[in-house]
């Protein structure tokens, strides 16, 4: 989850048009996510390496396996989770690389995992000569692997339209073996304009990822059909191809801009607050679309956005579920 409000919306496409061109199985695919987002405890906006909540810097490819297990494994059973999606960077792909393997080799052993690139500031890699050198080590691992995706950028808001789109050709081209139906491409801006990448013709076979976040509004919305609404109008006529990456609501008590919040019930009718309804809206968009989504996060140690509240380590670890009303509103989401 980014830390900067959202950039106004561009309109313009980039690269050839083809705006009714979506693969013939993208519905199929799009909709199969009911995800969850794995996050590094103080965001995965690093320079260093990325340390996922529960795991540490002492870590092996075999502790790292363990942990994975518990988590992914409880993710699944408690919160009906049947993805996961990772975040990558150079760093932990160059340093990291032989510990975090353990804890993907997992996930990718119980579902579908998405591989997300975050660039640690500007909304673009500083070094293009090591982004690619991550790309490459994380392809050649997984490129063949059925359950694996690879998101090429999170949040790219440091690139014009046709830059992102261009950069985004180059990707698929340099990797031209990985199958472009497991290829997933953020809208431009806060992976928010859609149709800015899913106009391009030379990306028709990709998939597409927006967020949707409550405080992409400066004065948030109070009534669900506007946060529908909302949602919809980042994705266009591209929801077949599309699918949520990051989206989330208060979980546990907490604070923004400087006013306390209890606990939420997101049960119908029971609370008033704009929390309440932009949950609820974006729920019900996605449900009617059959959108698949990743919570964000499903776990994240200390987040109040957090599905999940982690105990134990190691072989100990154990996950609960703060808010029962917030998991049924996104099983709510996949259609659950």
């Amino acid at each position: 989850m980014f830390v900067i409000l959202a950039i106004a919306l561009t309109l313009s496409h980039c690269g050839k048009k083809d705006p009714i061109a979506p693969p013939v199985d993208g519905n199929k695919l799009s909709g199969s996510f009911y995800g969850v987002n794995w996050a590094d405890t103080r965001d995965n906006f690093q320079s260093g390496v990325l340390y996922l909540s529960g795991l540490r810097s002492s870590d092996t490819y075999s502790s790292a396996s363990m942990v994975a297990d518990k988590v992914v494994s409880q993710m699944m059973s408690l919160v009906g989770s049947n993805s996961v999606r990772m975040p990558i960077n150079e760093s932990t792909v160059s340093s990291y690389w032989g510990t975090y393997t353990g804890a993907i080799d997992i996930a990718l052993s119980k579902g579908k995992v998405i591989l997300c690139y975050w660039a640690y500031s500007g909304g673009k890699p500083a070094s293009l000569t090591n982004f690619w050198n991550m790309w490459t080590t994380v392809v050649d691992k997984y490129g063949t692997n059925s359950n694996c995706y690879f998101e090429l950028i999170n949040e790219p808001y440091g690139y014009s339209d046709t830059s992102l789109c261009n950069l985004y050709n180059d990707w698929i081209t340099k990797y031209a073996s990985v199958s472009q139906s497991r290829v997933i491409l953020d809208g431009s801006g806060y992976a928010q304009n859609v149709a800015a990448v899913g106009g391009d013709s030379r990306l028709s076979s990709c998939l597409l990822a927006v967020h949707e976040y409550s405080f992409f509004v400066t004065n948030p919305f109070t009534t669900e059909a506007a946060w529908s609404n909302h949602i919809a109008g980042y994705v266009g006529s591209y929801s077949s191809r599309t699918i949520c990456t990051e989206w989330g609501y208060p979980c546990s008590p907490g604070s923004k801009n400087g006013i306390s919040y209890d606990f939420i019930d997101y049960s119908p009718g029971l609370t008033s607050n704009y929390f309440y309804y932009y949950a609820r809206g974006v729920a019900s968009q996605l449900s009617s679309w059959g959108m698949g989504s990743f919570y964000w996060p499903g776990l994240r140690d200390g987040d109040w956005y957090s599905m999940t509240k982690k105990s134990g380590a190691d072989s100990s670890v154990t996950l609960s579920i703060p808010n029962a009303s917030a998991l049924t509103n996104l099983k709510r989401s996949w259609n659950q």
